[in-house]
């Protein structure tokens, strides 16, 4: 498992130290460490391949190399159990300090810690765990292509309506923080019709079917975990003869 600190954290991590923050260091780093390895342990037990954790200043980010037509489910459960773990360490702390082995200081840094990063992270913002969990309920409704654009719509509403809300309580911490947020939103966005091509080409490469079959006009409106019938000139080909007449000769 390769575990990398962005420049960012390191920034924010000296000013820390500098400033005489050390022990907050320290507290937040572990919990953000413990909330992915979290990622980390489902994913391996789901055999999805981790590819490296990195650690920001608001988080982390466990980056899988995985196909993107992997079971929604299996993603689902890895985006949640970073928040289920990090809930199990804090659960530990507070038993630590009911029989006394950390100070109530220590303790209330921890509480702070934990309730501030967990909370953040289940905001449905692009690329926190809140925006890969509602992704996973959004695509079992609609079309891939469509999900990726919700996506990316649902992150820029709910980040204006934080920088709104949190206007007069910014630092050079936070605008740290919004600057990598967008700068991922924006690259996300730029991406759009890249993974989408990945995703029907995976499809067509392997052949992948589903036990479930969904009618749609056009290959734009393609699903995850779903096969399709797609009308074309007032009749219908099934997905695969989509896929060979948008592939074929290309690969």
């Amino acid at each position: 498992m390769k575990i990398e600190f962005h420049y960012t954290y390191l920034l924010v991590a000296i000013s820390f130290i500098l400033t005489g923050y050390f022990s907050n260091l320290i507290i937040f780093t572990s919990i953000i460490i413990i909330h992915e390895l979290g990622h980390y342990t489902i994913a391996k037990i789901n055999k999805l391949n981790v590819e490296k954790i990195i650690i920001y200043p608001y988080g982390g980010l466990t980056k899988l190399n995985i196909p993107l037509n992997t079971n929604i489910n299996k993603e689902l459960s890895v985006a949640i159990s970073g928040g289920i773990f990090q809930c199990i360490y804090y659960i530990i702390i507070i038993i630590f300090y009911k029989y006394g082995l950390i100070r109530t200081y220590i303790f209330n840094q921890f509480t702070t810690y934990h309730h501030s990063i967990l909370f953040f992270n289940l905001l449905p913002i692009h690329p926190l765990d809140g925006s890969k969990i509602l992704t996973s309920f959004i695509s079992k409704v609609f079309p891939y292509k469509i999900t990726f654009k919700l996506n990316i719509l649902i992150s820029l509403i709910t980040l204006t309506t934080l920088v709104v809300v949190n206007y007069y309580q910014f630092n050079y911490t936070t605008i740290l923080i919004l600057t990598l947020i967008l700068s991922s939103i924006h690259k996300y966005y730029k991406e759009i019709n890249y993974f989408f091509n990945k995703f029907l080409l995976e499809r067509y490469l392997h052949n992948i079917t589903y036990p479930h079959t969904k009618k749609i006009n056009k290959l734009d409106n393609i699903y995850k975990e779903k096969y399709h019938i797609i009308r074309k000139n007032n009749h219908y080909i099934t997905e695969k003869q989509a896929l060979n007449q948008r592939f074929k000769g290309k690969y």
